[in-house]
């Protein structure tokens, strides 16, 4: 059975655009939170983000609805931003 093309184009800007998002927002997060020297840990966290733009992107077309692959990508962006946020709160000097 075909997809209807909005369909289509809904998955295409989720995982390009949502990939994106949540891949840099859970770099960021593996690079600070990660106790290693600063250098290692962005590098960690640059390389790591690329499998999870890859998670991203799959699950922007394998999920069954849309509605359940935006919900997906909003909570696990919505974790990552809550993370980054509680660190940045209860730590006086960020990195």
């Amino acid at each position: 059975m075909r997809k209807p093309p909005n369909a289509v184009v809904s998955r295409s800007i989720a995982a390009i655009l949502a990939g994106y998002l949540i891949s840099n927002l859970c770099a960021l997060m593996i690079a600070i939170l990660l106790p290693l020297p600063q250098i290692d840990a962005a590098l960690t966290g640059m390389t790591l983000s690329f499998a999870i733009y890859s998670a991203a992107a799959i699950w922007a077309f394998t999920a069954k609805t849309a509605f359940r692959m935006w919900m997906g990508l909003t909570i696990t962006a919505s974790i990552c931003v809550a993370i980054l946020g509680a660190y940045y709160f209860w730590i006086d000097t960020p990195l």
